[in-house]
């Protein structure tokens, strides 16, 4: 902690110092030492619009079973279940039946029920999950619409 400090306050001094109203001399366009120590981020291309993975709607006579349908090798994330936040303000939670020895994913069909008398049901579905070949998983938001 008293490093972070150091910087910081060797920061604040350094653009004190360069400050036209503090008597220092006037900023250029040369960068401090500071900035210029700051490794540069890499350039990415396009970023990839990530909407989770693909929920399907099974209808019967008493409403919507909604069931995840992540891509072979992805995984639904245990710890933190699927929730619809629906438009209404009411919440849809998903759960599945069996989880990994480990409790991080889900094994199996992962679903909510929707009932009839909620039908039709517009809001916000959050995800999150875990592509197949990576250790972090990834939270997804879409607007979905239920019973249409």
């Amino acid at each position: 902690m008293p490093r972070v400090a150091f910087v910081i306050l060797l920061a604040l001094t350094a653009c004190a110092d360069s400050s036209p109203d503090h008597g220092g001399a006037a900023a250029d366009s040369t960068p401090s030492p500071i900035v210029g120590a700051l490794p540069s981020l890499p350039r990415v291309g396009p970023v990839e619009v990530d909407s989770g993975p693909r929920v399907k709607q099974e209808r019967s006579p008493d409403g919507v079973r909604l069931v995840m349908d992540p891509n072979p090798g992805d995984q639904i994330n245990a710890l933190q279940p699927p929730v619809l936040d629906a438009a209404n303000g009411k919440r849809v939670r998903f759960a599945g039946t069996t989880i990994t020895r480990d409790s991080l994913y889900f094994v199996g069909d992962v679903t909510a029920a929707v009932p009839l008398a909620d039908l039709p049901l517009e809001g916000t579905l959050t995800t999150s999950y875990c592509r197949q070949g990576e250790n972090l998983c990834r939270s997804a938001r879409r607007q979905v619409q239920i019973g249409r």
